[in-house]
């Protein structure tokens, strides 16, 4: 058997979601080479995207002894502990996870969105934002992504404003960041730049907020400025989507932006 060509048939599988005929492939390989950390990493993550956590887990931890595994494969057995209740163990590999200096921006994004889930975990969120930040600083996102967590932490919202402001100077289109940041600096009292943050919304962007919350932030914010015109464009789509919701069972998402706003 040729080990490289069966772990490269494995891989084509698995990219094809055909999950059960990659494993069937990497069992017959590792009866052969079981010393193979390729073949065992592989398998684990093939074993996570199945929802087998234990077995995910014994093959990734069979991989670590064989290979030094991908932040990929580590980040899938950090989360796996936390799945089968090893939080302590999750905790540090996650941790050693967040010092390599291989991981993928877009493996950080999923990574601090998994650690956001649970309070425990925040600052390790925190601190995969912040790396995402080093790797790319004109990402908007990344920044929002401190900013949010700075603020589940409980950092002093001056902080977080500024940081939240940086994030606009990346990205001044995005409604969604000038939103926290106006709510913000209207909670520390800051209303007039609150009021300027919100006002470079257009209105016709404003007519385009489906978030209850959002909204509400806003009709605050244009009533103490006395915009009488952007306060009635925001109540009116509020009362508008209030009464699509008395009338369906559906509900509006919460995101990570209007969850920001629930303070």
């Amino acid at each position: 058997m040729d080990a490289q060509k069966t772990l490269q048939k494995a891989i084509s599988l698995f990219k094809q979601s055909l999950h059960y005929q990659s494993l069937e492939e990497l069992t017959q390989l590792l009866k052969v080479n079981p010393e193979y950390g390729k073949a065992w990493e592989l398998k684990g993550l093939i074993e996570d995207a199945i929802h087998w956590h234990k077995s995910s887990i014994n093959s990734l931890e069979a991989a670590t002894t064989l290979i030094p595994i991908s932040a990929s494969g580590q980040y899938v057995l950090a989360k796996n502990y936390r799945e089968t209740g090893k939080h302590s163990l999750a905790r540090s590999v996650f941790s050693i996870l967040l010092q390599r200096k291989d991981i993928p921006e877009t493996l950080l994004s999923a990574i601090s969105s998994y650690l956001g889930q649970y309070p425990d975990l925040t600052h390790l969120a925190l601190e995969a934002c912040r790396k995402a930040v080093e790797l790319d600083p004109e990402c908007a996102e990344s920044w929002f992504g401190v900013a949010y967590f700075m603020g589940k932490m409980g950092y002093p919202r001056e902080h977080v404003a500024n940081v939240l402001r940086k994030v606009i100077d990346i990205d001044p289109e995005q409604r969604h960041y000038r939103i926290a940041l106006g709510n913000l600096l209207e909670q520390i009292g800051q209303s007039e730049e609150a009021y300027l943050v919100v006002k470079a919304i257009q209105k016709s962007v404003l007519n385009e907020i489906h978030c209850a919350d959002c909204l509400q932030k806003l009709i605050r914010i244009f009533s103490l400025a006395g915009d009488d015109s952007r306060h009635e464009i925001c109540l009116k789509k509020l009362n508008s989507l209030q009464s699509v919701q008395e009338h369906s069972s559906s509900k509006l998402n919460v995101d990570r932006f209007s969850s920001f706003l629930k303070k």
